[in-house]
């Protein structure tokens, strides 16, 4: 997607009053991991485990995963979340 669409799309969530955020997003600060970076790990679907895995993702201060609800739709819309053990990572 390039940046004239990701504008466009973005204006028509603002419109319906989602939003969408922009790759460059840090959704993780403790580990730098962008929303872009989400993306193209993911492949359409939120896998913890492969985030855990790839990027230390909830290791830090934890605070990616407790506002996941937040932001996760804005990434994804409506899925799936893959998550392992009995803690969810």
């Amino acid at each position: 997607m390039d940046k004239d669409e990701l504008a466009i799309l973005n204006e028509a969530y603002q419109a319906l009053g989602s939003e969408v955020l922009a790759n460059d997003t840090l959704i993780c600060e403790c580990f730098c991991v962008s929303v872009q970076d989400i993306k193209v790990s993911c492949s359409g679907t939120l896998n913890l485990n492969l985030l855990k895995d790839e990027f230390g993702f909830g290791e830090g201060c934890g605070k990616c995963i407790k506002e996941m609800d937040s932001w996760s739709p804005k990434i994804f819309g409506e899925i799936d979340v893959i998550q392992g053990g009995e803690n969810g990572l």
